[in-house]
Formats: structure tokens, C-alpha cells, sequence
């Protein structure tokens, strides 16, 4: 599973509820039920243990993990191939038309057909499996779970608040806002980021991709480190890189991939045109973790995350020759590529995405501190529009 091996692809969700390791066992009575019990095409649907599917041993001692309880949520169902069930129905069609002597059967025929030869075939197909990987943050009151769609969420989040009374609310830009500062999403004033005034006010606020956008603005012309409890870090973007603006001239999304996508001019023109930043790979740095994901504007979605110990320094000396990584006067930080020949435990890399989580919340905290206030953001506005002049290569009139 991703948590114990790979790259990560997860929501943060709020908890309202403090779990503790004995609360697995509200999820052991909602295990998945046998799969001798599937009928037709009804899925299946319950909480396996982190080793497998079919992993019926949710107990304590099993899936606590260090700060985590470490489980999935798990759908069985029985499918028929779209090619076996189009290949099975003409032949039985066929058969059907010739043993009536019509030359073509009547829609209620089909249909009959087509029924009892989907029963049939399901009577003889294997199960499917779908499972989401999941983890409570025991000390921070958050859900990391593979729910990567709105169809997936609608699944777990219910079926999680049956199991324990418990509803998880996706920590995106607008839940995020409301929880860390109060801000409310609708009751921010719609200012334009960039300075061509032949594009309009946008009709809506998006907190997600106007952060990314002044994110990379800081990080690339003011400053990339930043404090987290009281620690220093760092943080370093990558390409691709995606821009969005829904009511933006002519195409409403520009990626960038391949060759060096950041210092490209139609990064600059993007902004110019009214989008914003929307995806990207964001690197986050405290001592000696490493901790790369790429993220969305749209929803917070984190995708890719990796965590694992380099297998070479490369990683650190990228940090080391960026010209931005450090304040000025300040002595430089060395990343430490740690011990590459052991592998990370679950709970170890588990405690570096709730790191990666707290540290890119920590940042939104600070962006939403300045845009809550018109003049304090208007100020900012103020050096980032300049930037965007110049990415954009567009002179003073």
C-alpha cells in the first residue's frame, strides 16, 4: 500500500472527534463482509486492515502505527468485462431471433435477453477490489485518506461517520481558511493579480491558486525559508507547472512541462493573461527530511508525495546552490540526505506527510493573514504585479 511504500496520493480531512488506538474497534465491527455474499452487481462495503484487501484484523495492536491508526476502506463488487458482456448478448441475441423465425426482436426481447445474460455472467465473475488507504493523525485530529475524486469521497466520508459518528470535512482552501483564521471565502474582496487591465475582475475568489501563485512569488523574489514550530525550513518549486483561470482570454488552462518550465515566458504570460497558479511540485524541507509533493490550488489535493531518504545528494545540493534558500546575512543550511539504505516505516513516513500537511497550512496561515486585510494585501499586490510585468516581458506604458 502507499503509506508503506512508494509515493503517497492523499486529502487531508478534519476530525471533530479526538480517536485514541482502543477506537479501532468501532471500525473492526463494520470489516468487510464476507465475499461470498455478493449478489449481482450490489457492492460490498467495509474497513480492512493496512496489510491487504482482505485484511479482517482490525485490532489495536495490528493497525497502530506510532501517532496512527493505519487502515483501508474497501469496496467488493462483481463486474463483467464491457467486451465479454457485448460479445455474450449478440451471440445470445442472435440465437434468440432465429429460435422466434423474427427478423428483428422487439426492444422488451432485448432487454430480457440482456438481463439474464448479465446474471449469468455474473454468476460466474471474480470480485473487483477497490480500496482507499487511510490514516488518523492520533495528535493532530486529521484524516489522511486516499480519496482522490468527488464519487470516492461521497463513499468514504459517510460510510466513516456511520462507523464513528464522526463526519471528516476536506481540509480544502475554503475549510482550511474557515479553520485557521475564520476567513470566509465569499466575504473576501475580488482584486486582480495581475496588472493587465484588459482582464476583468475575477467573478470569484479562489484562496487555493491565488496562494500558490503568491507562494511561487515568494519563494523565487523574497524569501524560501520559513518557520514551523520553531524550526527552520525550506521550500523549492518544480515543474510541470499547471495555471487555470476559468474566466481568462482563450484557453482557460496552460501547463508546462518538460525542459525548464520555470524559467519559460509563457509562465509569465499566463499571470499576465489572469491565471493563476494551480499545480505544481512543491519541495518542503526541515533538517534533514526531504518531503516532495505536487499540489492542487483547487482542492489541496496532495499527489506523489515521496518521503523516502535519497539515494544521492543531489536533492540537498539543489537546495544549496538556490540563490533564494537563505535571508540575507543568514549562514547556510545544509540538508542532511540521511541514512539512504534503510527503509522508513509506515508511521515514519506517515510523520512526514503530516509534516509536508502542516508546514504548506502553516504557509496558507501566513498568505491568509495578509489577504483577510485589503491594505495589507493591496500592499503585497503592490510587489507582485511588478514580478508579473516582468515574467511577462511587458514594458511600462
Amino acid at each position: 500500500m502507499g503509506f508503506e511504500s512508494g509515493s503517497m496520493t492523499f486529502h487531508a480531512f478534519y476530525l471533530v472527534k479526538t480517536f485514541t488506538p482502543p477506537d479501532m474497534e468501532l471500525f473492526a465491527k463494520r470489516v468487510l463482509p464476507p465475499i461470498s455474499t455478493l449478489v449481482g452487481e450490489q457492492p460490498l462495503h467495509g474497513w480492512a486492515g493496512p496489510s491487504h484487501a482482505l485484511d479482517a484484523e482490525l485490532t489495536e495492536e495490528h493497525c497502530w502505527r506510532g501517532d496512527w491508526l493505519w487502515f483501508a476502506h474497501v469496496t467488493a463488487q462483481k463486474k463483467v468485462p464491457p467486451s465479454l458482456l457485448r460479445a455474450s448478448l449478440l451471440a445470445e441475441l442472435e440465437i434468440e431471433r432465429k429460435a422466434r423465425g423474427w427478423e428483428t426482436l422487439p426492444r422488451a426481447a432485448r432487454q430480457e435477453v440482456k438481463e439474464r445474460v448479465t446474471e449469468e455472467l455474473l454468476q460466474g465473475a471474480q470480485p473487483s477490489f477497490g480500496s482507499m488507504e487511510c490514516a488518523i493523525d492520533l495528535r493532530r485530529e486529521r484524516l489522511l485518506a486516499g480519496a482522490m475524486n468527488d464519487a470516492s469521497m461521497q463513499v468514504l466520508c459517510p460510510f466513516f461517520r456511520e462507523t464513528t459518528g464522526c463526519m471528516p470535512v476536506l481540509c480544502g482552501p475554503e475549510s482550511a481558511a474557515l479553520r485557521l483564521r475564520g476567513v470566509d471565502s465569499n466575504s473576501v474582496e475580488l482584486i486582480n493579480f495581475t496588472p493587465n487591465e484588459a482582464v476583468g475582475v475575477p467573478p470569484e475568489v479562489r484562496l487555493g491558486t491565488e496562494f500558490l501563485t503568491w507562494l511561487f512569488y515568494r519563494w523565487e523574489k523574497e524569501n524560501a525559508t520559513f518557520e514551523l514550530d520553531g524550526e527552520r525550513c525550506q521550500m523549492m518549486f518544480e515543474g510541470p507547472l499547471m495555471f487555470s483561470g476559468d474566466d481568462a482570454p482563450g484557453c482557460h488552462e496552460t501547463v508546462l512541462r518538460n525542459g525548464t518550465p520555470l524559467d519559460t515566458p509563457e509562465f509569465g504570460i499566463a499571470l499576465w493573461n489572469g491565471k493563476k497558479l494551480r499545480r505544481a511540485k512543491l519541495t518542503l524541507t526541515r533538517n534533514d527530511w526531504i518531503v516532495s509533493a505536487t499540489i492542487d490550488g483547487y482542492d489541496f489535493a496532495f499527489r506523489s508525495l515521496k518521503c523516502d531518504p535519497p539515494k544521492k545528494s543531489k536533492e540537498a545540493d539543489a537546495f544549496s546552490e538556490m540563490p533564494s534558500m537563505n535571508a540575507p546575512g543568514a549562514p547556510a543550511i545544509e540538508a542532511d540526505t540521511g541514512d539512504a539504505k534503510r527503509k522508513l516505516t509506515a508511521d515514519e513516513r506517515l510523520d512526514r506527510a503530516a509534516f509536508y500537511v502542516d508546514a504548506f497550512l502553516a504557509l496558507y496561515n501566513q498568505f491568509l493573514q495578509l489577504r483577510e486585510d485589503g491594505v495589507k494585501w493591496r500592499s503585497e499586490l503592490a510587489k507582485i504585479q511588478p514580478w508579473i510585468r516582468e515574467r511577462s516581458g511587458q514594458t511600462e506604458a
